[in-house]
């Protein structure tokens, strides 16, 4: 078996997926924070002149001289990062990946386009928060209990983790993810990066499975080897 049938076998027999999410799926999706690019000159290009703003996530945290610069920055994102939001087919291929098995996804993505993609709410825990907890000025929504309480659940279990587009010396998700996996007896680390990132330590390589390229290609394999 190639490594995307591999793959597609550890999901097919998995009681759970635990899904880890950061910045390279939003990426695969056509949405970079930290980017100076066309669709950000396109949004915000009168920030980045009047400010010299480069990137979303600089104009997320800028000291601003005035609040309602902010909140106008702020109220764009929401407006066409989450408001305006259809659901890409990326997000698409995720959901039909994951079909009807149970699981939970961790993601530091604050665009909320899991849920706008289908994803259960109470299911997606938004580790750093939300653009809309930044509008609003509000704590974000810590889920460590359901997280936690999912944990238990299948432990013991054979339990798939999918990781998508986290950088290989990401300490907030992917280290946990790692650790999780080498102590699991019956997990299965499965990681979506470019070849660049794709980082698996030898603790846990004989449990398994990178998949090295584009997110937005592999998960459509993914799908389709599993249909």
């Amino acid at each position: 078996m190639n490594k995307i049938e591999q793959a597609a076998q550890a999901i097919k027999d998995a009681d759970a997926l635990l899904i880890g999410a950061s910045n390279g799926l939003s990426i695969a999706e056509g949405y970079h924070i930290f980017a100076d690019n066309e669709m950000f000159c396109r949004q915000f290009g009168d920030f980045q002149q009047k400010y010299g703003i480069r990137s979303v996530i600089e104009g997320c945290f800028y000291h601003y001289p005035n609040e309602k610069d902010r909140q106008e920055f702020l109220n764009r994102l929401v407006q066409y990062w989450v408001t305006d939001y259809r659901p890409s087919q990326v997000m698409k291929d995720l959901l039909a990946i994951v079909g009807d098995k149970d699981y939970f996804i961790l993601t530091s993505n604050a665009d909320t386009h899991l849920e706008l993609s289908g994803f259960a709410p109470d299911k997606v825990f938004e580790v750093e928060g939300t653009f809309e907890d930044l509008l609003h000025n509000r704590p974000m929504q810590d889920k460590s209990q359901e997280a936690n309480a999912f944990l238990s659940r299948y432990h013991g279990k054979r339990l798939v983790i999918i990781e998508l587009g986290i950088g290989s010396r990401n300490r907030l998700i992917k280290l946990p993810l790692m650790q999780l996996a080498a102590r699991e007896p019956q997990a299965t680390y499965i990681t979506l990066n470019l070849a660049q990132e794709l980082y698996i330590p030898d603790e846990i390589a004989n449990k398994s499975i990178g998949l090295a390229g584009d997110i937005a290609d592999t998960l459509r394999n993914l799908k389709e080897e599993l249909a």
